[in-house]
């Protein structure tokens, strides 16, 4: 969808079904039911809806805003310079992850000095 292009009423409908089939229950973590899903609210591009779980009978309120906003760059912290030096490196593996993750797994101490070495 491009984010110049009003959605329309048909669109709209789809898009939100396709996201509450994605909600989990945040007490149980089952996905909930599209069906079990209730407008309670609509104002132009923000919908309210709510549910129960059927599995722990939590209940679950949504708040859909469906103003679609053009593509950005993602946030940094990064200075341009900063980006432009790590823009060559290649991307972080799941090697990489197991590496740290055994690395702070058996540390103790100051996470500081952990990264100053």
């Amino acid at each position: 969808m491009r984010a110049d292009m009003p959605l329309d009423e048909n669109e709209k409908r789809r898009l939100v079904l396709r996201l509450v089939t994605h909600l989990r229950c945040v007490e149980c973590g089952r996905l909930y039911d599209p069906e079990d899903f209730a407008l309670v609210q609509r104002r132009k591009d923000v919908w309210v809806l709510n549910t129960r779980c059927r599995y722990c009978d939590e209940p679950c309120h949504v708040v859909v805003f469906l103003r679609l906003v053009p593509e950005s760059k993602p946030p940094t912290d990064l200075t341009p310079d900063e980006a432009q030096d790590l823009s060559g490196l290649p991307p972080i593996s799941s090697d990489d992850v197991l590496d740290m993750h055994e690395l702070l797994q058996g540390f103790e101490g100051d996470i500081e000095i952990l990264f100053n070495r």
